[in-house]
């Protein structure tokens, strides 16, 4: 029947639509105030998932409760990859900034796959699902796991949208986003908001990491798929927007589960793909981009 694979399609590209907001979101996130890419983004959601791994075979703790460890990891490789390696580009003491930040997490990227491949293991592993089982929905049945994805990744979104409209800390980073100078002239802690970004850019790949190892397994490689996801969702929704990132990472999760349930799973990313080139050739700015 054709209806409980739409029925299916529909729902696995809204959670994988979720998942892909979380990365795509916490790119746009640096992106705002460094404006930068950073290039290091797949292995924030490497680390989550090897931290997550970790935590349920040497603490042997389910991996529900390992969300936790996985947010902390990617807040603290975020802070201190800006605090060591990002800092100086906005203090002025480097001549060319987006290029150097490119660069640098360019090579940082390369050098955390290499860390894990010599140091631990080049093979793939993966991690327990975080609640096993279906459920029946109509003609359908669908993972627990699936459902508590899409429930943490609700709940983070609104979380860290109530955390920018209401709090303080919000507020300098959207001031810093917006312009730098500015907020500076306005009291705003341009070095916090940046190490901030970082930061939060950071633990939300590492979350979306934690959440699809169950589903995808994990390995040092890991990271490019993350990356180019993130981008692309990034470039649908417009440079800076985050309501353009998640709103883009939600067409992306449909448009793969769509292509592969009807053309084939080979050929989730050209959905994408002729999404990105037919929005671009429209609109090249993005869906909620503005022109400078």
């Amino acid at each position: 029947m054709l209806l409980p694979i739409i029925i299916l399609s529909i729902l696995n590209g809204l959670m994988l639509g979720l998942i892909y907001g979380l990365m795509s979101i916490g790119i746009t996130f640096i992106y705002g105030t460094m404006k930068a890419p950073n290039f290091a983004h797949g292995e924030f959601y490497m680390a989550g998932a090897y931290a997550s791994y970790f935590a349920v075979t040497i603490l042997n703790i389910p991996t529900f409760l390992t969300i936790p460890v996985s947010l902390l990891a990617g807040f603290a490789l975020g802070y201190v990859v800006e605090q060591f390696l990002i800092s100086d580009t906005y203090k002025k003491k480097i001549e060319r900034p987006g290029e150097y930040a490119m660069l640098t997490t360019l090579g940082l990227s390369i050098l955390l796959q290499n860390m894990i491949k010599e140091f631990y293991s080049p093979f793939m592993k993966s991690t327990p699902p975080i609640l096993p089982g279906t459920v029946p929905f109509y003609l359908v049945s669908i993972n627990l796991d699936r459902i508590i994805v899409s429930i943490i990744s609700v709940v983070t979104l609104a979380l860290l949208f109530l955390f920018i409209g209401k709090t303080k800390e919000g507020r300098s980073w959207r001031a810093a986003a917006q312009n730098k100078i500015g907020a500076l002239v306005a009291g705003v802690n341009i070095e916090r908001a940046c190490r901030l970004s970082y930061g939060v850019g950071g633990a939300l790949a590492a979350l979306a990491g934690c959440l699809l190892a169950p589903l995808y397994g994990l390995y040092p490689n890991m990271g490019y798929w993350p990356l180019t996801i993130s981008f692309v969702a990034m470039t649908l929704g417009g440079l800076g927007s985050l309501k353009g990132s998640l709103i883009g990472g939600m067409i992306i999760g449909l448009a793969h589960t769509f292509t592969a349930s009807f053309i084939g799973p080979s050929y989730a990313d050209v959905g994408m793909y002729a999404i990105l080139i037919i929005v671009i050739l429209v609109k090249p700015t993005g869906l909620f981009g503005r022109r400078d």
